[in-house]
């Protein structure tokens, strides 16, 4: 086997890198997330949700989530496209 040498300080950068491109989508998710109610409520893009339980039995707890507003108003920003089927 053919093993390619690299520097150690390309590794690093290489990691680092890594490191960094994993953390975005968990902190631009996370904006709402451990919100009291409170606070939830007073923001535009969280929306607070109660307890329920599911059907398989198990209990959520009440928390704060991204609004679905948020994604609704970025649906129609976007132009919406009609197939129509002739026969």
């Amino acid at each position: 086997m053919h093993f390619i040498k690299t520097s150690p300080r390309y590794f690093q950068v290489t990691l680092l890198a890594a490191a960094a491109l994993a953390s975005v989508p968990a902190a631009a998710a996370s904006q709402c997330k451990g919100m009291q109610q409170d606070a939830c409520g007073a923001r535009a893009e969280c929306a607070w949700v109660n307890g329920y339980v599911r059907k398989d039995g198990r209990s959520v707890s009440s928390h704060c989530k991204k609004s679905a507003r948020e994604k609704s108003a970025d649906r129609t920003t976007s132009p919406a496209v009609k197939l129509s089927h002739a026969k």
